[in-house]
């Protein structure tokens, strides 16, 4: 899925868990919402470097380690420093699973 709609959707991830008060966020935490984003680094690695049709479970290599990445999110969300860190792990790869099956890759 393209990044613009990540982005999005983990802006509105802060905007709830900032608005019904289920934890303060402030910029820092926005920032590592963000940065989460930074997996699909290894997009920059394949050829072409966005193909709109690829699994990105099966092509990019941080994204094939996705079991041991899940884990450690669910774990990360524990520890309040990084909290939103794991929050944007776990919700890029939802988009990701979603865009499989809505496309069926």
């Amino acid at each position: 899925m393209i990044t613009p709609i990540h982005l999005i959707f983990d802006f509105g991830i802060y905007s709830l868990a900032n608005s019904a008060g289920i934890i303060h966020a402030n910029s820092t935490d926005l920032l590592l919402l963000f940065s989460s984003e930074l997996i699909d680094l290894d997009h920059l690695f394949s050829h072409p470097i966005y193909h709109p049709r690829r699994n990105p479970f099966t092509t990019h290599f941080l994204h094939k380690n996705w079991r041991i990445l899940l884990i450690i999110s669910i774990l990360i969300i524990f520890y309040r420093p990084l909290t939103f860190f794991g929050i944007g792990i776990l919700s890029h790869f939802l988009l990701d699973y979603l865009y499989n099956k809505i496309y069926k890759l």
